[in-house]
């Protein structure tokens, strides 16, 4: 994205993100993640949460990205949204895919009725004919926030780019808009905002449904029951926390609301076929009390 984004990516170290908007690209966080790996002498990559939204458009090459323990494959034209909250893992070498990434807070968010179709989830899609748009857009606004540090104008970019992305994804999961489809997502919305609440009753009567009702939503929309969606939802909860967090595994377990460690382990186990501890020794854990990476 040349040297004019490059300033905006050493804003995003700096700052640490206390602006609206940031541009970088995959080079310069590339470099951020080997020095992070060499100055904590870790062994790999880490696993970050993120606190912001993180949006990546695959410019050239392919590779996978990997956001809630699961690997996107990136190709040129591919876009993945990621929420605060998510964890992700940055590749520490140069080969495989490059991207332009742009940062920003929920703050600037446009407040549209079709992103209620992202709510807790990681979003990819490929943007087809509207990829060098975007590309055109996004090397715009970086090179904009370098001379000017205008970031009104980079949060409008930020919505036109959000909008296409919308309707490339929307345009590809067919129609949504239906009273069924509604009700799914406000169920997921209330279980991704209660995550300590597992009962099924509780969460429709939050969004004002039967459970009945909300049954027939998740199967025909998600294909899952509601209790498979809450524990899915739970599970995914313990392990971001446990690949960032610090925390010994009966900390999790109460702040998850669950009574014993051992009844936390049991449920755990069960849905993943491993344990909690092993599971954390799998990834390289980022912790909260040493100092955050500063790149997205």
């Amino acid at each position: 994205m040349g040297n004019g984004a490059e300033t905006v990516a050493e804003t995003v170290v700096e700052m640490n993100l206390s602006q609206a908007v940031n541009a970088t690209n995959t080079k310069f966080i590339r470099a951020a993640v080997r020095g992070r790996i060499a100055a904590d002498g870790l062994d790999g990559p880490p696993v970050e949460l993120v606190r912001f939204h993180v949006f990546v458009h695959c410019t050239k090459g392919t590779g996978t990205h990997m956001v809630d323990f699961h690997d996107h494959e990136m190709q040129p034209g591919t876009a993945i949204w990621i929420r605060p909250g998510q964890v992700q893992r940055w590749s520490d070498t140069d080969d495989g895919f490059d991207a332009d990434v742009m940062v920003f807070a929920s703050s600037i968010l446009p407040d549209l009725p079709l992103f209620d179709r992202f709510i807790g989830t990681t979003s990819v899609t490929e943007l087809g004919d509207d990829s060098a748009r975007v590309r055109q857009q996004m090397k715009w606004m970086a090179s904009d926030l370098a001379e000017h540090q205008d970031h009104a104008t980079a949060a409008a970019v930020v919505g036109v780019i959000l909008r296409v992305f919308a309707r490339q994804a929307l345009d590809a999961a067919g129609p949504i808009d239906t009273p069924g489809r509604r009700l799914a997502t406000a169920f997921v919305d209330s279980v991704d905002q209660n995550i300590e609440q597992r009962s099924v009753a509780w969460h429709a009567q939050q969004i004002g449904a039967s459970t009945r009702s909300v049954a027939r939503a998740t199967v025909e929309h998600l294909e899952q029951r509601p209790k498979e969606v809450i524990d899915t939802r739970v599970i995914l909860e313990a392990q971001r926390r446990l690949a960032w967090s610090q925390a010994d595994v009966a900390t999790i377990a109460r702040e998850l609301r669950f009574s014993e460690a051992s009844n936390f382990t049991k449920f755990f186990r069960t849905r993943t076929g491993t344990s909690p501890s092993a599971f954390r020794d799998t990834v390289s854990a980022l912790t909260p009390d040493s100092p955050q990476p500063s790149s997205p």
